[in-house]
This record gives C-alpha cells, structure tokens and sequence, in this order.
C-alpha cells in the first residue's frame, strides 16, 4: 500500500509540474450565462482512496480551482479519474458570479458568491459549507502607478482571522506581506528584469533558529530582527525564456540560519520548445522530464523521471485529432516487477451547435469507465 501511495504522489507531481507542455486550453465559446459540469463512473471503478474516504479522492475537496486543475489533468494524463460536481453562474462579462460543488450523490457541499468592482476586480468572495461561512474581502487603493491591496479573511465560527497585502506598479505584484495571528510579518519583495520577467524575490524571514539547552533546537519568532535574504533567482536566455530557477532557504539539517541553496530546476529548450526539465534539491534528490513534439508543436509525448528516455518510469503519449487529445498511452513501472505497465485510452466527444463540448467518454483498455459531462446555458 505504501508503495502504491508513493506512485500516485509521483504521478500527481509529474501531471502538476509539467502541465503548461500537456493539453490544449478547454476552450468555452459563447456568451456562456451558466454552466454544470459532473463525472460519471460507469463502472464499480472508483477515484484514489487512500488515507481517507471522501468523494474527492484521498486529499478530500481542495476548493474550485485547485480541484478542476486537478481533475482536468488526471482525465488526460493517466488511466485514473478524479472526480468534480459543479454548477457555475456567470455574468455577461464572463465573470463567475456564485457556484455550488456537490458530491457523488449530489448533495450540496459548498457554495461560493464574488462580488466585483466596476473594473472587473474582485473585492469579496463568500465560501458557505454546512459547517462555516469564509469571507475574504479586497480593499484598493490607487496611486499613480501603484495599487495597495488589503486582503482580509475571517471564519466567525472557527475564530480564523488573516490578513494579506499586495503591493503592484504597472500591474505587477512588487511587494507581499503576510500578517499572522500574533502580529509577526512575512515580506516578499520582487524584483523584475527589464523585460518584466520575475528576477529575484527578496524573502524577509522572521523566523530563525536558536540553540536551546543539549541538542535541542528551535525555530520561530525570536526577535524581531529576523533574516533577510534572496529565496528565489531566475536566469534567462536570449529569447527571455527561463532557464534556471535556484531557491534557497536556512539549513535546516544544521539547525543553522546560515542561507543555503534548497533547489534547483533548469529548462532545456529546442527551437520553440521546452525538451527537458530537471530538478534537483539540496539532497540531490534528482528528476528529469522529456518533452516530444510533432510538427504542429503539439505534445506526443513526455517522460518521468530518469535522464535517459529508455529508463522512464511513466511514459504519456498522445495523439491528436486536429487539436482536441484523442488517445493516450500511459505506462508506469510496476513497483512490484519493476517492469513496465501499459494501458490503452481514448476519449470520444460530443458538442452542442457553439462547438463546444457536452461529453467526453473516457475508454481505458476497451472498456468505457468513465462520462464528463457539461450542460450549458447562454446569455
């Protein structure tokens, strides 16, 4: 079972890490006004159950975002399946105005309202479940070039209170504070190159180590002095494109506030593509991704984890028809042979008079598991 968690985790990272080299954009056309979308499991087969048993899988609801990016990219990157129930309501300028999520049985979960501004920014967001409301509120305010932004949040019934700041000039986020519930501040401040590409970000760090009495050690608030140092530096080449993101952070294994480097990935392209992405930590825990592209610069394929194609542990290749996936192979090693396991998928469609899509059926190996489907309403 251990191994088994350990594999999806892999899977779950590879899907996230890679995921602006793998599907095309789900295109909405029309002036949609609402939208519901759910999966269907056609079989006994059911989503990833591992620590805990909930309709969303092992990791439970992650909130809107998180669990469409999710589910989207597990429809198209694996044999398994996700799993989402929603309906979302739009106003005429595309903007969502309220949407409920619902479980397997369709039973209410969480309902979501957003209030915009008259320039289409939002200034309040209300989460209501059955169990507590969440409100977080925008405040701005404008001056020359730059906009403050307060960002508030409160939970009454759980006595939850957080406060966030944006500092932005000319539309770009330059300054980050987050304040906690005892007054401490974390400081992000960013620095851009002068093509508008993210440099540098200078971390102000209020929590330090400190030597306690024998081998013990603790880390936290200690004065109000902190540390302050570069947490994140990015490299470009010539055409602008990130080639190398290294991170850093206090050496934690020596209980040290001494400034170490945490990470790194670096970015190999090929004419207009990005061809390998590899990352390494301070363990020098190493992952290589490899990226294929046909002529039309659509993805075929891609490759986790090793340098060497021909030793990859998950292989994904696509085909397409015109610039919708219509088949995928996966393959993922076996932890318990350590051979290769292939499975078979592909994804048939159907589409409403504005061309877009009102289901897609999932077939792994033949057998249809799995049925999206998308009812929508229009203006």
């Amino acid at each position: 079972m251990k191994k088994k968690i350990i594999l999806i985790f892999i899977f779950l990272f590879v899907t996230s890490i890679a995921k602006s080299q793998t599907f095309p954009k789900d295109s909405l056309y029309g002036n949609v006004k609402r939208i519901r979308e759910k999966v269907i499991f056609l079989t006994e087969i059911e989503n990833l159950q591992l620590l805990y048993y909930d309709d969303y899988g092992h990791s439970g609801f992650m909130g809107p975002e998180s669990t469409i990016s999710r589910f989207h990219d597990t429809w198209y990157s694996s044999n398994f399946c996700y799993y989402l129930n929603y309906e979302r309501f739009f106003n005429p300028n595309r903007k969502i105005i309220k949407e409920y999520w619902y479980g397997k049985r369709d039973d209410f979960m969480n309902s979501y309202r957003y209030v915009y501004d008259k320039k289409e920014r939002l200034i309040s967001t209300i989460d209501s479940s059955e169990y507590s409301i969440d409100t977080r509120n925008h405040y701005f305010e404008e001056y020359g070039d730059y906009v403050d932004e307060n960002i508030i949040y409160e939970n009454l019934e759980l006595n939850i209170f957080s406060h966030n700041y944006k500092k932005y000039k000319n539309g770009k986020v330059i300054r980050t504070k987050n304040f906690d519930d005892n007054g401490t501040i974390s400081e992000n401040i960013n620095h851009y190159n002068e093509f508008g590409k993210l440099d540098y970000i200078i971390y102000k760090n209020p929590n330090t180590w400190k030597k306690l009495e024998g081998n013990s050690h603790s880390y936290g608030v200690q004065d109000s002095i902190g540390v302050t140092y570069k947490n994140l530096i990015n490299e470009y080449d010539i055409r602008n494109r990130l080639v190398k993101t290294r991170t850093f952070d206090l050496d934690s294994d020596k209980y040290s506030n001494d400034v170490i480097e945490s990470g790194q990935t670096i970015n190999i392209y090929e004419g207009d593509n990005l061809i390998t992405r590899f990352t390494s930590n301070k363990n020098d825990y190493q992952t290589y991704y490899n990226f294929r592209y046909n002529k039309s610069n659509q993805l075929i394929a891609k490759y986790c984890c090793e340098k060497d194609i021909a030793n990859a542990k998950i292989i994904q290749k696509y085909k397409y028809k015109t610039d919708i996936i219509s088949d995928l192979t996966y393959e993922e090693e076996s932890f318990e042979t350590k051979k290769m396991v292939k499975y078979n998928i592909s994804y048939s469609y159907k589409y409403d008079d504005n061309k877009n899509w009102t289901e897609i059926i999932k077939t792994v190996d033949g057998v249809k598991l799995y049925k999206w489907i998308r009812e929508i309403e229009y203006y």
